[in-house]
């Protein structure tokens, strides 16, 4: 294991003696999983006597924040969790999660219920929604279950601290009402300075922010002497080894009864261990994942269809217009055509080519094969015909009258000469 990249053990860790780690910032996948890395490294390499793990975050995922508290709790060491500055929301979970609780006295801890996730954090315990998810629903369930059972509180006790005064978003606690509201015993609390208590105490006035708060804890925290004792596993009377009626802090590591609701809600029967339930958990998150990357896919492949289905309508439309100019070119075509078919055929007949009945036909012929029709016709000669100046003189007419005139009627004429019309003989000529 790479221990240089090691971020939250602090100073050198022995076998044996006291291990201190710290768990400062947002709860999320990065900071889980470097913490859960370093925590093992602890039990399993260095073995030390006691775990210790210093606290200052806001809080944030459920999913990822589950995952270190069962790190914690299942820990074949001994294990202490104490509130160095901020304990908020999932932050108070992790610190539940030790064999003993405790909290300075300046420090700041905050319980709530877990709200709808949102598209940024799809379990950030700050997010509220108005009407939770089943999800949601569980985690709160299995929340309420672990406060209840790490501090010995009733059920209804448990959800009116999570759920808080009305509009407010859960309880904050100080060390003084933390120990008032049964949460921890006066022995838990580690004193420090009355000035440092005043000091947090005019830093957080009017500040909302909870991330503010986590920043100005975490400031006041750096400001302490790294020599200021912590006496918890000496002698006889080691703190939160106690036990009596108003707070039992239940030391057994069970997960069953931890889990109970989120294991029915992840559809896992009975004698299901508490891995079991990380699993199913984690697997969720690996579905969650993918089906972002699926969503993404989707999107990406509705954009491309929805430009092909608009190329499409563009190419439609042009289609449409073509057709429309080709209709307009080929009736302009045809009338055209049929224009040049009758000046032609007409010529035709005009030149005495063809005549006058079979104009028809080739018009039809002339239809269906232009090209032929007029070769055919360029070969035909034209008829000779008499000019109108020709036919209109009178002497033509006459000679052609004479022209087509019979032998007989030419020989009635001559005998008419010789005899008269009343067949008086004249003399000839």
């Amino acid at each position: 294991m790479n221990t240089e990249k090691f971020q939250n053990i602090i100073g050198e860790a022995k076998s044996g003696e006291v291990a201190t780690i710290r768990f400062f910032g947002r709860v999320s996948e990065e900071s889980t999983c470097q913490f859960n890395a370093e925590f093992d490294y602890l039990e399993n390499v260095v073995r030390p006597k006691c775990i210790r793990v210093l606290i200052n975050s806001e809080g944030g995922s459920v999913l990822h924040g589950m995952s270190t508290y069962s790190t914690i709790r299942n820990s074949k060491i001994e294990t202490e969790c104490i509130i160095e500055g901020l304990a908020a929301s999932m932050g108070s979970i992790i610190w539940a999660a030790a064999d003993r609780s405790l909290m300075r006295d300046y420090a700041i801890l905050m319980i709530h219920n877990p709200f709808q996730p949102t598209a940024e954090d799809k379990c950030n315990t700050e997010n509220q929604c108005d009407e939770p998810s089943d999800m949601v629903k569980a985690f709160t369930k299995q929340i309420e279950t672990i406060y209840r059972k790490r501090f010995g509180l009733k059920a209804e006790h448990v959800r009116a601290i999570m759920s808080g005064e009305a509009d407010k978003d859960g309880t904050f606690f100080d060390a003084a009402s933390a120990v008032k509201a049964g949460i921890i015993p006066t022995e838990n609390v580690i004193p420090t300075s009355k000035q440092l208590c005043d000091k947090v105490k005019a830093g957080i006035s009017g500040v909302e922010d909870i991330s503010q708060i986590q920043n100005l804890m975490a400031e006041i925290t750096a400001s302490l002497p790294t020599d200021q004792p912590i006496k918890l596993f000496e002698g006889d009377n080691t703190i939160l080894n106690q036990t009596n009626n108003t707070n039992t802090m239940n030391s057994e590591k069970t997960t069953s009864a931890e889990y109970a609701a989120v294991a029915a809600t992840l559809g896992l029967k009975e004698n299901y261990e508490m891995k079991d339930v990380m699993a199913r958990i984690n697997a969720l998150v690996t579905i969650e994942a993918k089906l972002k990357e699926t969503e993404k896919s989707l999107t990406d492949a509705q954009t491309v269809i929805a430009g092909k289905e608009a190329a499409i309508t563009n190419l439609q439309k042009d289609l449409a217009t073509a057709t429309t100019s080709l209709s307009t070119y080929q009736q302009k075509e045809a009338t055209e055509k049929k224009a040049k078919i009758e000046t032609m055929i007409e010529a035709a007949i005009e030149a005495g080519k063809i005549s006058r009945e079979t104009k028809a036909d080739w018009v039809n012929m002339a239809d269906n094969n232009l090209a032929l029709v007029e070769s055919t016709l360029a070969g035909i000669p034209v008829r000779e015909q008499i000019s109108k100046e020709i036919a209109a003189d009178p002497a033509n007419v006459q000679a052609a009258a004479e022209s087509t005139k019979t032998a007989e009627e030419k020989i009635a004429e001559k005998v008419t000469q010789v005899v008269g019309e009343n067949f008086q003989f004249k003399s000839m000529k």
